[in-house]
């Protein structure tokens, strides 16, 4: 990238999901620095106050009420029905105009108001396409529930064992979402696919310990409520890599005992079992012991 102001281009995908968008807005508006905000949300055809909100940022903006913090802030809406969220970022990011791309799920947030500033300063010092920080879960009420931490990016782990890769933390080089589309037949882990499918091709990455995210949890979203269905696509992601095949099985046998351990937390001595085993089993992969 040139020696220039960044732009940065987020989308938030949203649907009828008024009780979380607008504190998702302000902390993209929020943010502080010698950058460009390019903010495109795209509304699937909520039926709840989602429109609302977002049009009142609209309005803010362009009666020049919101107190802008950066070199300037572009903000574009649809409301329009579309074929699911892999769907519909792809759309927003086909009409971004920026550098740097994110995409902010409408019930996640940014850590602090000064994390584009922090990635903007990486992205000059650095010659890299992506950059990954960490983040912190929170429940439905926004409580702190514990930090997520990417200890280091190993594709072998991301292939065989769980996806450690905090979306809302990564930021990418724009010209790589427009070049490069989701794979729609996953609901549950296109975003797995797409980061894995870019560090398989050698991508230029750093991973930094600073926190841009947080990551909302809770029983409705769809990352808790198909949890086999992760399972069964993150093996189909597996099988699209030639020397993943004689894994396959090993990374079966540990999802299924980290759910089981999961379900029966509660039990000491079982709990105490499974995590030997699973440990076990990370060792047989991945070559290291000592998973947490």
């Amino acid at each position: 990238m040139s020696n220039h102001f960044f732009t940065f281009s987020v989308v938030t995908p949203s649907f009828n999901q008024g009780q979380f968008i607008e504190e998702t807005i302000r902390s993209v508006l929020c943010q502080e620095g010698n950058f460009y905000i390019d903010y495109i949300i795209m509304d699937g055809g909520s039926t709840d106050n989602s429109v609302e909100i977002i049009k009142k940022y609209d309005q803010l903006l362009k009666d020049n009420k919101w107190p802008v913090k950066c070199k300037g802030i572009k903000y574009h809406w649809l409301n329009k029905k579309d074929n699911g969220q892999a769907d519909a970022i792809e759309k927003g990011f086909a009409i971004a105009q920026g550098d740097i791309g994110a995409w902010l799920n409408s019930d996640d947030t940014y850590y602090s108001t000064r994390v584009f500033d922090t990635v903007a300063t990486c992205f000059m010092a650095e010659d890299i396409d992506l950059l990954i920080g960490n983040g912190i879960v929170i429940d439905k009420k926004g409580k702190f529930l514990y930090d997520y931490q990417t200890k280091r990016i190993d594709l072998k782990e991301l292939l065989f064992l769980d996806y450690h890769i905090l979306q809302p933390a990564a930021f990418l080089k724009l010209s790589y979402y427009k070049e490069n589309s989701f794979n729609k037949k996953l609901i549950y882990c296109f975003d797995v696919e797409f980061f894995i499918r870019l560090l398989a091709n050698g991508i230029k990455y750093k991973k930094v310990e600073d926190k841009f995210s947080c990551f909302r949890v809770y029983p409705e979203i769809k990352t808790m409520s198909g949890q086999r269905e992760k399972v069964r696509e993150f093996l189909l992601i597996g099988k699209q890599y030639p020397n993943a095949k004689h894994l396959m099985f090993i990374s079966f046998v540990y999802k299924h005992l980290t759910e089981f351990s999961i379900k029966y937390q509660r039990y000491f001595i079982v709990r105490l079992f499974f995590h030997y085993i699973r440990n076990f089993v990370y060792w047989l992969v991945v070559g290291t012991w000592g998973r947490k």
